[in-house]
């Protein structure tokens, strides 16, 4: 089994009137933790939903029409988006953080001490 976190499934919320969408992410491994990062343009924290249950990790959301003004082009339409990953063994579910910042979700998923790399002393025999 691969120790990166993995797409479980990707599921996509079905919604009649809004375009449905599943982010673009990349996942960073160090000594110490995973990074991922989910590309997520007009998010507003608010309208984020990240969660742990067992070892899935599940980011699902909402991206709003603008509130006021008349739009004289348009990018980026209303929509939701889905995403669940298969965390591998020893991530440490109660240090994870999230954080978003310029459309950009960045997760912190905080390796266990008991599972990071360790060096083992090797001893002379006397």
């Amino acid at each position: 089994m691969s120790t990166n976190p993995t797409n479980a499934e990707t599921r996509q919320p079905a919604t009649a009137r809004r375009q449905a969408a599943v982010p673009a992410v990349d996942i960073l491994e160090t000594r110490d933790e995973f990074t991922l990062r989910a590309d997520l343009p007009g998010v507003a924290p608010d309208g984020l939903n990240v969660r742990v249950h067992g070892d899935e990790l599940s980011i699902e959301g909402q991206r709003h029409e603008p509130e006021a003004g008349t739009v004289v082009e348009r990018g980026y339409e209303a929509l939701d988006f889905a995403r669940t990953f298969r965390l591998p063994p020893g991530i440490d579910g109660s240090r994870i953080e999230a954080r978003l910042e310029a459309g950009v979700l960045t997760l912190r998923l905080p390796k266990a001490e008991s599972s990071k790399p360790r060096k083992i002393e090797v001893r002379a025999a006397s």
